[in-house]
C-alpha cells in the first residue's frame, strides 16, 4: 500500500512542479528587471551625456592648465621681487604682505593645477565622470560647473 503522501512527493519532482518553480523565479526576475530598468536608463543617459561632452571638457581642461601655469609663473616672479626702496618699517611690512599673498595664491593655483591634471588623466584612463568613492556617475551639471570633480554630490557631502 502506498500512503497518500507519496503521490505529492512525486508531483514535486515531476516536470510540472519544476515548471512552476521556473515560472515563479522568472516572475521575480522580471519584476526585478522592471524595477531596475529606469536606473539603467538613467545611467545610460548620463554616460551618453558625458561621452558627448568629453572632447569639449578635455579642451577646456587643457586651456585651463595653460592659464594656470602662466598664473603660477607670474605669482612666482612677484613673490621673488624685492623693492629697493628704503628701510622704512611700513614699506617692509607691505612688501612682506604682498610676498605672502603671492605665495598663497601660487600654492592655491598649484593645487588647482594638480586637480585639473588628475582630471585629464581620468579622461585618458576612461574613468572620467565616475565617483572615486562610490563608483556612480557624477551628475553632468556638477561636471560642467566643476570639471575636475572627483566625487558625486552625496559623497562630497559625506566627506565635508
Amino acid at each position: 500500500m502506498t500512503s497518500p503522501k507519496e503521490p505529492r512527493q512525486r508531483r514535486k519532482d515531476s516536470p510540472l512542479g519544476v515548471r512552476k518553480k521556473v515560472r515563479a523565479v522568472s516572475r521575480k526576475t522580471k519584476a526585478t528587471l522592471v524595477q531596475a530598468a529606469p536606473k539603467l536608463e538613467q545611467v545610460q543617459a548620463t554616460a551618453t551625456a558625458i561621452a558627448e561632452n568629453i572632447q569639449q571638457v578635455l579642451q577646456t581642461l587643457l586651456a585651463e592648465m595653460e592659464r594656470l601655469k602662466n598664473e603660477i609663473a607670474k605669482h612666482a616672479l612677484l613673490a621673488q621681487e624685492r623693492s629697493m626702496s628704503g628701510n622704512d618699517v611700513g614699506d617692509d611690512g607691505m612688501e612682506i604682505e604682498n610676498v605672502s599673498k603671492n605665495l598663497a595664491l601660487k600654492k592655491h593655483l598649484e593645487r588647482l593645477l594638480a586637480q585639473i591634471e588628475a582630471a585629464v588623466r581620468r579622461i585618458e584612463q576612461g574613468v572620467y565622470g565616475l565617483c572615486e568613492r562610490c563608483g556612480q556617475a557624477i551628475n553632468p551639471d556638477r561636471l560642467q560647473a566643476l570639471p575636475y570633480a572627483t566625487t558625486c554630490m552625496s559623497c562630497a557631502r559625506v566627506a565635508a
